[in-house]
């Protein structure tokens, strides 16, 4: 028995040392250039923003937003030590 669990864990110690060693394979296209067997996955973009400070200008093909302008707060302050609203 402990044979055979020992010859199992080498034929899987094998085979995950070929999976690592050996490249995927890949095709000629009729361009000649090479491509891998596996077509890529879906295209993802990502999006990402920055603040810019004051002064500090946006990189070159970039499209730059405006900060909406902030919505004002009306705040009601009241006091219980002399009983005035501020």
């Amino acid at each position: 028995m402990r044979f055979m669990v020992a010859l199992a864990g080498l034929a899987s110690a094998s085979a995950i040392g070929t999976a690592i060693v050996v490249p995927p394979p890949s095709f000629q296209t009729p361009g000649g250039q090479v491509a891998a067997a596996v077509p890529p996955g879906p295209v993802i973009h990502v999006v990402r923003y920055v603040q810019l400070q004051p002064g500090q200008t946006a990189p070159p093909n970039t499209v730059v937003q405006q900060a909406p302008a902030p919505t004002p707060r009306v705040v009601t302050v009241t006091t219980r030590q002399s009983g005035v609203v501020k």
